[in-house]
């Protein structure tokens, strides 16, 4: 069986250390705070039961807090923003 806290740790990633930049941030808008993905350049999924866990622990970690929209701009490729 799974628990709550298997569930959470399968999100570590989000919050552990980089090797470099963050690939991970989140994003506060009027409605929501939710994990978005500058690599892919779109929000995270992340279960609903497990979200506030999961920003509780990336704020404690220190990953980057943003209510400006943190992704590139429409139609620039990634290749573009390195």
């Amino acid at each position: 069986m799974t628990t709550r806290a298997d569930g959470i740790e399968g999100y570590a990633h989000l919050w552990q250390a980089p090797a470099g930049r963050y690939r991970w941030v989140l994003w506060t808008t009027a409605e929501e705070t939710m994990v978005f993905d500058k690599e892919i350049n779109c929000p995270e999924g992340i279960d609903e039961p497990a979200l506030s866990e999961v920003v509780r622990r990336m704020r404690e970690a220190g990953v980057p807090e943003t209510d400006a929209y943190p992704g590139r701009s429409c139609g620039q490729g990634r290749s573009d923003r390195l």
